[in-house]
């Protein structure tokens, strides 16, 4: 759908193939409609209805400022740079639009990533033209979790492109191709307005994801220029993609003969705001649910029907010996390996991306639609199709003895965690005080190896927690950056990241300035067992000579032994060294307050390695001093 949206507004196709663009991708005629009626005002020459404009004369950074404002922005996130010189003479007569700064272009983007995940609206940054590089890892996060992101940056000005000029190079917009749902080079004054809308709406309309514009810097300074500004009625036109009817029908009947299904959701879910339809849809049929690898909890991770994520299955197969016959996938992409308990089971596979369905696997249905709306047609099919008596005899004993498996892991873990203890601090003990002392609607931002810690210990739904992170991407350098935008969108909520040591070292100290210039009350807990452990695991479990020699050559961190307590202090950020489980509760509840008072607080605590090579310290030691002939 992506491309049909990219190829209608730049006039590649018509109306009618876009039309029968979306028909052939398994869109509905009414969806299709919805679509085209979304993207429409965008298409050059289309007629704009009155009230929907208004025109400004300026400077081509006040049309840019204008036009961000009208699309609902409070921030602009921000790095230093030159090229932003025309937006802070803009911002002297727009002081509503507040400037958000971050000292590295790659923290700039994990910050309006957070913000956007969070609080569901499209981020806005504006960087310098050459942190392009800075800022392609964490904009490739953002395209790999489809988050809504508009960034800037200042061009070379026009009389110099193409000459190689002073921090220039003569493609741009190709380094970024596979990171943006769309780029472009603005080189007209007044058509910047223009730009901006159609980076807004490209990477808002599903599946979303960032969009960059590029902007000659003399065309921000040019003065004098008159254009029209979109209003957000004009941005913000709905579209709802209904899935197919008699496709709903017979996904229906499937699921309801079904002696054994599994749901498999992912983070379409939580992005359609499908999470309440889903666990309707999930008790009607006591259907049990798996994880994906997402950034967010898309069901309630203590439900009686949440399992984990996917290697979870097998234990819970134990106890209700009947093989898996039905496998739902509910917006998200495909394992990588098919599980052999799914093998040869029809597939159903629901999401809003036509081009991810049957993308991995021979498919025995397919819905292609908003997730809220193909929950709520599966449920409302059902319930037509079988009497509540019917549904409730056909899963009684799903329910109940998935109930009594979810119960019991949960109670397990939770003793885990009470009864672990010691000194380094072992990860279970970590999470048990954490989440016993948080406020019960706190938002868990983390970048951890695995899901699985805060899954395990913290209860994520739409009325208790929120969980957000860690990204799809998996590129480190995203989670701190990521927790100061999670609060300034939700600043009347308890902020808590929960950072590994070896991704706080991906350049993460940048972000810890930023909270501390806008007093931005997050907590950030790094989990420091000097050691890339899910690195070292993966090298170490292949069997190969490294392992065998009980040689680590690139996991093992504690030499330097970082402290990041004082990483933190150069920030004016007060924090805490955690060696043992006796000092958890009282650095937490100091964290806590601290949080309270309005300033960040930085948890460095001491946690113990596990599995492979856990107990190496080697490491190719070298030293250039050493190598000197000269003591220079």
């Amino acid at each position: 759908m992506q491309r049909l949206v990219k190829d209608f507004i730049s006039a590649k196709i018509s109306r009618r193939q876009f039309l029968a663009g979306m028909a052939a991708a398994s869109f509905t005629p009414a969806a299709a409609s919805s679509a085209l009626a979304a993207v429409e005002p965008m298409a050059p020459g289309f007629q704009i209805p009155e009230g929907f404009t208004r025109s400004v004369t300026g400077t081509g950074a006040d049309l840019l400022v204008e036009q961000v404002l009208e699309a609902g922005a409070n921030y602009l996130f921000v790095s230093n740079g030159s090229g932003i010189g025309p937006v802070c003479d803009s911002l002297v007569d727009h002081p509503q639009l507040q400037l958000i700064q971050a000292t590295h272009e790659g923290q700039l983007v994990s910050i309006a990533d957070g913000y956007a995940k969070a609080s569901g609206k499209t981020a806005f940054g504006m960087f310098s033209r050459v942190g392009l590089p800075h800022s392609s890892s964490n904009m490739y996060n953002a395209m790999k979790d489809r988050t809504p992101m508009v960034l800037f940056s200042d061009h070379a000005d026009t009389d110099r492109e193409g000459t190689d000029s002073h921090e220039d190079i003569d493609d741009w917009i190709s380094a970024v191709e596979p990171y943006t749902k769309w780029r472009w080079t603005a080189r007209q004054p007044e058509r910047i307005a223009e730009w901006v809308r159609k980076a807004y709406k490209v990477a808002t309309v599903m599946p979303g994801g960032p969009t960059h514009v590029r902007i000659p810097r003399n065309v921000l300074y040019q003065a004098n220029v008159t254009a029209d500004i979109y209003s957000q009625q004009a941005l913000n036109i709905p579209m709802v993609l209904h899935p197919d009817a008699a496709e709903v029908e017979r996904v229906a009947k499937i699921l309801l003969a079904a002696k054994s299904p599994l749901l498999y959701v992912g983070p379409e879910v939580s992005q359609t705001h499908a999470r309440a339809s889903l666990v309707e849809l999930a008790e009607l049929l006591a259907i049990p649910v798996t994880q994906h690898r997402s950034f967010y909890a898309d069901f309630p991770n203590f439900h009686p029907l949440y399992l984990g994520e996917l290697p979870a299955i097998a234990s819970y197969l134990d106890v209700y010996p009947k093989p898996v016959d039905c496998f739902i996938n509910f917006g998200a992409r495909f394992p990588l390996r098919k599980p052999g308990f799914i093998a040869g089971v029809p597939v159903i596979h629901a999401s809003v991306d036509a081009a991810s369905i049957g993308r991995n696997t021979p498919l025995a249905g397919a819905l292609v639609g908003n997730l809220d709306q193909i929950a709520r047609s599966l449920v409302e099919a059902i319930r037509s199709m079988a009497s509540p008596q019917q549904l409730k005899d056909r899963t009684a004993q799903r329910r109940a003895i998935c109930a009594a498996h979810t119960a019991a892991v949960r109670a397990a873990r939770v003793e885990a965690g009470r009864n672990s203890h010691g000194e380094p601090v072992p990860w279970p003990r970590l999470m048990y005080e954490l989440n016993r002392q948080m406020e019960k609607d706190a938002v868990v931002v983390e970048e951890l190896g695995t899901e699985h810690k805060t899954l395990s210990f913290f209860p994520f739904s739409d009325d208790g927690m929120t969980k957000i992170g860690r990204t799809e991407g998996r590129a480190l350098g995203w989670g701190v950056g990521a927790s100061a935008g999670v609060k300034l969108a939700l600043p009347d909520r308890q902020v808590v990241s929960l950072q590994g040591d070896g991704g706080f070292l991906f350049g993460q100290t940048d972000s810890l300035w930023t909270m501390s210039r806008y007093d931005i009350p997050v907590m950030t807990v790094v989990t420091n067992n000097r050691s890339y452990e899910e690195t070292r695991w993966q090298i170490m479990n292949r069997g190969g000579r490294a392992g065998k020699a009980n040689r680590d050559y690139i996991s093992y961190l504690g030499d330097p032994d970082v402290d990041f307590t004082k990483l933190a202090s150069a920030y004016n950020i007060p924090g805490a060294v955690v060696s043992n489980s006796d000092q958890l509760q009282s650095a937490i509840q100091r964290g806590l307050r601290t949080l309270k008072e309005g300033r960040p607080f930085m948890l460095d605590v001491r946690t113990r390695t596990l599995g492979a090579g856990a107990e190496l310290s080697w490491y190719p030691d070298y030293s250039v001093a050493e190598q000197r002939k000269r003591k220079v």
